[in-house]
C-alpha cells in the first residue's frame, strides 16, 4: 500500500493494518460498516483504505463481491489469532486503559523469531521511537520477558506474570507488561509505555485490562 512518509505515512500504514486484521471478523452482509465498528476508524476512510490495498494485491473482491484478505497475507492475519471474535471489545479495553494512564497501549503476540506489536494506540506523549500496529518489537522490552518462558527469571520480572523495561531496550522509554492468557493455550502480552513517567505506576490499571480481556475471550470461546 502507498503511502507518503513521515507521521501521515505511518497512520495510513497503521490503518491499513488494523483493517487487514479485522476483516476476517467483519460481518459478512455490512463489511464496511462492520469494518468501521471493529477497528473505529471512520467508514469513509474504511473504504478507501480498502481500495489502497486492493491496488496493492492485499485484498481482493470475491465472486460474490465481498472483500477478502489475498491469499499472500493470509500470515498476517493469522498473526492476531488470539484476538479472533473479540476484537470489538478488546478495543475498548485498550481504548479505556489509554484514557486511565495517558500512556501508549498496545497488545504482542511472538510470531516465530519476532515479536510483532498488533494492536497499538498511542499515548497522550510523543515517543522517540517509530511504532505501529504490525511493527516488530525490540528483544529486550518487557514483552518478551512474559513472553518467552526463558526469561522468566529475570530481574525484571514482577508479580502476577508482569515484567518491566525501564529503559533497557531504548533509552528514554519504560514499559510494564502482563502475560495474557487466553483459550487454547494462546499468549499475548498487554503493555503500556511510556516517556515521562515509570511505566511501572500503572501496573494496577494493566492488572485490571488484562484480567477483562481474559475473561472476554474465556466468555466468547463457550
Amino acid at each position: 500500500m502507498s503511502s507518503e512518509g513521515g507521521e501521515g505515512g505511518r497512520e495510513v500504514l497503521d490503518s491499513g493494518f488494523r483493517v487487514l486484521r479485522a476483516l476476517p471478523d467483519a460481518d459478512r452482509r455490512r463489511q464496511v460498516s462492520s469494518l468501521a465498528e471493529l477497528t473505529s476508524i471512520p467508514r469513509s476512510t474504511v473504504h478507501r483504505l480498502l481500495l489502497q490495498l486492493r491496488r496493492s494485491a492485499a485484498v481482493e473482491l470475491d465472486a460474490d463481491g465481498r472483500w477478502a484478505v489475498s491469499p499472500q497475507l493470509v500470515e498476517i492475519t493469522g498473526r492476531t489469532g488470539p484476538f479472533d471474535g473479540i476484537r470489538t471489545g478488546t478495543n475498548r479495553i485498550l481504548q479505556a486503559l489509554r484514557a486511565q494512564t495517558g500512556a501508549t497501549v498496545s497488545l504482542v503476540v511472538a510470531t516465530g523469531t519476532s515479536l510483532i506489536a498488533v494492536e497499538f494506540i498511542p499515548g497522550h506523549e510523543d515517543l522517540p521511537i517509530d511504532v505501529y500496529a504490525g511493527a516488530a518489537m525490540p528483544d529486550l522490552t518487557a514483552a518478551a520477558v512474559v513472553l518467552d518462558p526463558r526469561h522468566r527469571r529475570s530481574p525484571r520480572s514482577r508479580p502476577f506474570a508482569a515484567a518491566v523495561d525501564e529503559e533497557d531496550a531504548i533509552d528514554g522509554l519504560t514499559c510494564y507488561a502482563r502475560l495474557l492468557t487466553l483459550p487454547g493455550g494462546r499468549q499475548a502480552a498487554l503493555a503500556v509505555t511510556s516517556a515521562a513517567r515509570r511505566a511501572e505506576r500503572f501496573a494496577a490499571h494493566v492488572q485490571r485490562a488484562g484480567n477483562a480481556i481474559e475473561a472476554l475471550a474465556a466468555a466468547a470461546s463457550h
